[in-house]
């Protein structure tokens, strides 16, 4: 999987904020060290990756 940078993952946050899907922030997560977003409309706990997916899935594109 490309690696994207900390801007960009802010940017796909904001796009699944904007289109509705998500309202995540990024939280310390005690139990588990690699999911530190948390989605309230989910009530879940996200990896950098799952954020990756979802914002490309719907269709986030990166400004130039």
């Amino acid at each position: 999987m490309k690696e994207y940078t900390d801007k960009q993952i802010n940017s796909m946050i904001r796009h699944l904020k904007v289109k509705d899907i998500a309202e995540m922030y990024y939280l310390d997560n005690e139990q588990d060290p690699d999911r530190k977003f948390y989605d309230y409309k989910t009530d879940s706990w996200l990896t950098r990756e799952m954020i990756i997916s979802s914002a490309i899935e719907t269709g986030w594109k990166e400004s130039k």
